[in-house]
């Protein structure tokens, strides 16, 4: 079992030492993990309301901290991931600046619309204001060009929108199965993220009706906690492991230097 989707302090909302995740993983028997923090908005000239990611000046200090402890570990293999912040506009740039770092992965996620960041808690009351069909179709619309910009190995969280349990009314069956597709023919690799089950919403990112889409759709999967401090390393991965079973998964994806295999459960 892999668990990449693992944070540092370095992002400000998190606890624990990578050496303690790693403990942690080892506890639980998991066979590989990869680190990956929030990149550091600054280079992208983008200043959230609240620090939410590393420091500019701490990226090489945390590449050579995972790098480190890949020598140390025995048991678990550690793999050196980055989780992006799709900010449009920032694509040309962010392409040169990730062609410097030797990532094995990096995950592509969305937690801004404009300086609005919907998944923090300090500003879910907003989502009361708002349309939210209108919102959540925005939403996915900049999945898409997650996808389709092809800077991202993986989608984070794919439909962390609903993190608050705020939902349109209507039906997203015809949008969700058009980014299932659109997964595909970019080869982008969906993430199963247990997070979603300690947020209010109460379910992984995505649901059971989403992730049966993409799997149908062939879309490739991999695994990760969302963890922000060392024991929720390779939470709720059981019963993850039975929801990808019971939606037609068989084999996980993993990366190394950002080209990808395949690994059965």
């Amino acid at each position: 079992m892999i668990d990449y989707h693992l944070h540092t302090t370095r992002c400000c909302h998190a606890t624990g030492t990578p050496a303690e995740y790693l403990e942690e993983a080892e506890k639980k028997g998991l066979v590989e993990i990869g680190f990956a923090d929030h990149y550091p908005l600054g280079l992208l000239d983008f200043e959230p309301r609240n620090q939410v990611t590393m420091k500019p000046g701490e990226l090489q200090e945390y590449m050579e901290q995972v790098k480190a402890l890949q020598d140390q570990s025995q048991s678990v293999k550690v793999k050196l991931g980055i989780e992006v912040d799709y900010i449009p506009g920032t694509e040309g740039k962010l392409k040169k600046l990730l062609e410097e770092s030797a990532f094995d992965y990096v995950i592509g996620s969305i937690h801004f619309l404009d300086d609005w960041d919907f998944t923090h808690p300090f500003y879910m009351e907003d989502y009361k204001n708002l349309d939210l069909e209108q919102l959540y179709r925005r939403y996915y619309e900049l999945v898409g060009k997650v996808c389709q910009c092809g800077l991202f190995d993986i989608i984070g969280h794919i439909d962390v929108v609903k993190k608050f349990g705020y939902r349109p009314a209507g039906n997203l069956d015809a949008i969700r199965l058009e980014t299932a597709r659109l997964l595909r023919e970019t080869d982008t690799c969906l993430e199963l993220n247990t997070a979603g089950r300690d947020a209010p919403v109460g379910e992984f990112y995505p649901d059971r009706e989403f992730l049966a889409m993409c799997c149908s759709e062939g879309v490739a999967i991999t695994l990760g906690s969302d963890a922000h401090a060392p024991e929720q390393v390779g939470r709720y991965f059981p019963e993850a492991l039975e929801l990808l079973r019971k939606t037609g998964y068989r084999e996980l994806t993993v990366f190394e230097g950002r080209v990808k295999s395949k690994q059965p459960f």
